[in-house]
């Protein structure tokens, strides 16, 4: 296996939370929806940083500067210029749009809007603002990719170090939940509660991490993405066994199977009924824990078992990782990631989980 290894990761992951206000009307239900509680980006990331960016971009900033503090990297004039960004989203803010948006309409000419609304209504405002707030200077990238949004961020930071434009890249993606993107996501989608979360990851060459003396967590396989149908169990094992194949890992091997379930009952019976019967192991969707977090779902789901590669993690190692991403307008991609010195399941039987609940509306 020849893959980019992750030395650091940080997450911001969402629980159970009562609405914000506005959507306790028309057809948004008054529940099930998951925020990240707690977070006072003022008191975290300073006040000019609060009043300047969207709730992503500022998840994403804390996420960001956990990930480098756990990999032990700090920016330099030596390094700034080799560290690049990748970062995954839908559309970036729906809020900052829709506020940037309603304001040329609201105002008395439409080009007497807010200046520092329309930071917030540019697709890559995120992956700027992180450049600026570490101030990095390497390959700054966004991603737009909906579900698929946090694997293709990790493809194309993967890209980037294997061309040589970068020897470490932050990589990850946010998801913001307020009221706009509440109402799109209500919409728009037929899945569970909506959420929200940020995770972000360090990743670089292996001969980078060793000569910068930093722990390896894991070891990204490689990502592979492609157009198809993936209401046809045939094309999702075909993504999943290609991933795995680039990792150099058997089906079998894998302890973890993770997926997000899309809303659409053909999707996710190919989901399950491919990889269960390619790995032996049912996947784990996490809708109850983080709700659906779209572009983020991916690698919220990643972020807690990449953590537990580190060294005297109080849950181990555990094993081989198979994250899969569909989207029902017919693309798919799937990643493997092996945490630093997991035992593959095959070879430590005594050591596998129980199964977890199956995707709601998967064949059984």
């Amino acid at each position: 296996m020849n893959g980019m290894v992750i030395t650091g990761v940080g997450a911001m992951r969402p629980g159970p939370a009562a609405p914000p206000a506005g959507l306790d009307a028309g057809p948004l239900p008054d529940a099930d929806l998951h925020q990240v509680a707690g977070f006072d980006p003022q008191a975290v990331l300073g006040r000019k940083a609060a009043r300047y960016n969207d709730r992503g971009t500022l998840m994403a900033m804390h996420a960001c500067e956990t990930a480098m503090a756990d990999a032990g990297l700090t920016v330099t004039d030596t390094n700034r210029d080799r560290t690049g960004i990748a970062v995954g989203t839908t559309v970036g803010s729906i809020a900052g749009i829709v506020t940037y948006g309603t304001d040329s309409f609201d105002r008395e000419r439409p080009y007497l809007v807010k200046a520092a609304h329309f930071p917030q209504s540019v697709l890559n405002t995120m992956a700027g603002a992180l450049a600026i707030r570490t101030g990095l200077r390497g390959a700054n990238s966004t991603v737009a990719g909906g579900p698929l949004a946090g694997l293709q961020a990790f493809r194309h930071a993967e890209m980037t170090l294997r061309r040589g434009h970068t020897d470490t890249v932050l990589v990850g993606a946010a998801e913001e939940l307020s009221v706009p993107s509440a109402w799109w996501a209500r919409v728009a989608r037929r899945t569970g509660p909506h959420g929200e979360g940020a995770a972000m990851f360090v990743m670089e060459r292996p001969e980078v991490a060793k000569t910068q003396g930093r722990t390896v967590l894991g070891t990204m396989g490689g990502v592979v993405v492609r157009a198809a149908d993936p209401r046809q169990p045939e094309a999702v094992a075909a993504v999943a066994r290609a991933a795995l194949n680039r990792a150099g890992l058997d089906g079998h091997e894998v302890r973890t199977v993770l997926v997000r379930a899309t809303g659409d009952p053909a999707v996710d019976r190919a989901q399950h009924e491919a990889l269960t019967a390619l790995t032996g192991t049912e996947p784990v969707h996490h809708e109850d824990t983080l709700g659906d977090c779209y572009s983020a779902h991916s690698v919220l789901q990643l972020s807690p078992l990449v953590a537990r590669g580190r060294p005297g993690h109080p849950q181990g190692r555990g094993g081989p990782v198979l994250v899969v991403a569909a989207d029902p307008d017919g693309a798919l991609a799937a990643m493997a990631f092996t945490p630093h010195g997991a035992v593959p399941a095959g070879h430590d039987d005594a050591a596998r989980r129980t199964r977890p609940a199956p995707i709601p509306g998967a064949a059984r």
